[in-house]
């Protein structure tokens, strides 16, 4: 199976899933997660280093699980399939660890999430 993580992004300070968020989910991502039903979800939110570290990870944590809301909501995801994970800043886009420009803060703001292995 394709073992490629799916991420989507968000505004500075935000954790909702935007309609562009959720078709990225819907058109990437469900489908094959259903598919898999006997594999785990694992959805790991991010965030650029802009803020204090006790703000960061509980914002990676309400991105990571605005995701999995959806999943559930949306799908029908069983939630013991889910395993949610917000990482803070501490796991920055290859190329973006020092968060120097606009645009390396904006690829760092987000959630990835892929099939593991239950």
């Amino acid at each position: 199976i394709s073992s490629k993580p799916v991420s989507i992004t968000f505004p500075t300070g935000q954790y909702k899933l935007e309609a562009n968020a959720k078709t990225i989910i819907d058109l990437q991502f469900a489908q094959e997660a259903k598919t898999f039903g006997n594999m785990k979800i694992r959805v790991e939110g991010n965030t650029d280093n802009v803020g204090s570290a006790t703000m960061n990870a509980a914002l990676s944590l309400k991105r990571a699980k605005s995701v999995a809301d959806y999943l559930q909501s949306a799908y029908g995801m069983d939630p013991n399939r889910l395993v949610i994970v917000g990482n803070g800043p501490d796991k920055p886009v290859k190329g973006c660890e020092t968060n120097a420009t606009e645009e390396c803060k904006s690829k760092n703001r987000r959630t990835d999430f892929q099939l593991i292995a239950g």
